[in-house]
């Protein structure tokens, strides 16, 4: 009997040593999935993050291109307009003239249709080309020489 009952609780131990084996081989491998799950969204975190740098710097890279070659344009067209030549002093004149007058004149057009027009359709069509004109002549006046760098 005792042989029995030794052979049985033996056979019970290694049956529950089997099982105890069996449900810590699972928990090794839910660990090591969850490691390796981790270590995945860790992964793509860091490639998210990765491609998120590489697209700001795309970007930066992109305005530093655009902004050479708006100085190589900028560049292209002073050296144009120094190739005429010196001219005469009245000329020069002249030319810085125009913008000012340009300006002055739309402000003064504007300012007269305003004051005098009596068709409200025609007035409100003129008005608008003239006010669309005058915005463009005065901003680009003092929007250009605002922008000019300081020697």
């Amino acid at each position: 009997m005792e042989f029995l009952l030794s052979v049985l609780t033996g056979g019970a131990t290694g049956i529950l040593g089997s099982v105890l084996g069996k449900v810590f081989s699972f928990a090794d491998f839910w660990m090591e999935e969850k490691k390796s799950n981790n270590d995945h969204k860790r992964t793509m975190d860091m490639t998210r993050l990765q491609h998120d740098l590489r697209s700001e710097e795309l970007e930066v890279e992109r305005e530093i291109v655009m902004e050479e070659q708006a100085g190589k344009q900028r560049a292209s067209s002073y050296r144009h307009d120094m190739s005429a030549g010196v001219s005469y002093p009245w000329v020069a004149a002249i030319l810085r003239l125009v913008r000012p007058v340009l300006t002055m004149g739309l402000i003064a057009l504007t300012w007269y249709i305003y004051a005098t027009s009596m068709d409200l359709a025609q007035q409100e069509y003129i008005l608008q080309s003239v006010i669309y004109m005058t915005s463009t002549a005065v901003l680009w006046w003092f929007g250009d020489r605002a922008m000019r760098p300081k020697k």
